[in-house]
């Protein structure tokens, strides 16, 4: 039987799925219903039903059968800092074009322009509204500044975990107190993208390093400082000069690194480094020769900017993948263990610090 005649049954029965025809959790017709439904062969209808499993439509338990799988219908996705943060338009741009691959609409509240004062509310608003609306799944960006940012984070989670709907944590994890329930996580080792852009520039001969980073110091920002110290300990006549924020700190940094530069900055982001840079040239400081310049994530700015940027890459398509799979495997598996994916990063060396 030609592949044309599989292809063709496996759509039919898949529109039979996807309109209900088998409602989610029922029992699927064996292969030998399906050879008789068509007339087929038998190993026609087993090449149906491995396809129909690779769709993700239908999966078999040993001595049981096969079964229509529950699917996620739709997936809540907050992601507060989307405007703010480097990674998090490539990563919403994946996990959409998957949930679009996949038949799943995605709700998105854009919420990334709400003023700092008015956030804690709208989040929990807009989690309170997802609920009503009935989305199988979220994938969630905590709060990851200010004063109210934990309240809220656990109310959120709260909101979710009452009605039994999944949520996977992205990239900076909920600090759980004893007792309380955790949630799957996905994310990159921040400790380590602070090691190897500390470890690269001492190499490179940096001894005097300062570090550069956006705004607030979250959690995901001090663990990089913790890798970056970390990394200068292991260095002898090596030492952190200062930390600074951008752009709070311009003044004290021009003033300061006029008279004295480090050797190197690391920043906690692409668009710091970029802004690092401008306020070199404007003290007459060049890159790399007089001061090594690093980034975190590899963004389009880290390559068109002057010396092009080393900078850490983020997996940003794996990490879109590995949260929406993870959301559907705990669809399925409400009462599993919970799961923690940590990506590791890669160290991208270009001008900015090669002398």
């Amino acid at each position: 039987m030609s592949g044309s005649k599989v292809s063709a049954i496996v759509n039919l029965l898949k529109v039979d799925i996807l309109d209900g025809k088998y409602s989610p959790g029922a029992v699927f017709p064996s292969v030998k219903m399906i050879c008789r439904r068509f007339g087929v062969a038998h190993l026609t209808a087993v090449k149906v039903v491995e396809s129909l499993k690779q769709l993700g439509l239908v999966k078999s338990r040993n001595g049981v059968g096969t079964f229509v799988v529950r699917r996620m219908k739709s997936i809540g996705l907050i992601v507060p800092m989307l405007k703010q943060v480097e990674i998090f338009p490539p990563i919403c741009q994946e996990l959409s074009r998957i949930c679009l691959e996949k038949g799943v609409s995605v709700d998105f509240a854009d919420i990334s322009s709400v003023r700092s004062d008015r956030l804690r509310s709208v989040v929990v608003a807009t989690a309170r509204r997802m609920v009503a609306d009935k989305v199988s799944g979220v994938v969630f960006h905590p709060v990851d500044f200010g004063c109210d940012a934990l309240r809220t984070n656990k109310e959120v989670l709260r909101i979710f975990k009452s009605v039994d709907i999944p949520v996977v944590i992205l990239d900076s994890d909920v600090e759980a107190s004893p007792g309380e329930d955790r949630f799957d996580f996905v994310g990159v080792d921040n400790f380590e993208i602070g090691q190897f852009a500390g470890r690269h520039v001492i190499e490179r001969g940096a001894r005097k390093i300062a570090f550069a980073l956006w705004s607030d110091m979250n959690d995901n920002v001090r663990r990089r400082l913790d890798g970056l110290a970390s990394a200068i300990a292991q260095k002898r006549g090596a030492k952190l000069t200062g930390r600074y924020v951008w752009q709070s700190d311009e003044d004290l940094m021009l003033r300061r690194w006029k008279n004295s530069s480090p050797d190197a900055v690391v920043c906690t982001s692409d668009l710091v480094a970029a802004h690092v840079l401008n306020l070199l040239r404007k003290i007459g400081k060049k890159c790399p020769q007089d001061v090594l310049v690093t980034g975190v994530n590899d963004v389009d700015i880290a390559g068109l900017v002057s010396p092009a940027l080393t900078t850490v890459r983020q997996p940003c398509v794996d990490i879109a993948r590995a949260a929406f799979e993870m959301l559907h495997w705990r669809f399925e598996n409400p009462d599993a263990e919970k799961r923690r994916v940590m990506f590791a990063a890669r160290l991208i060396v270009r001008e900015s610090t090669t002398r």
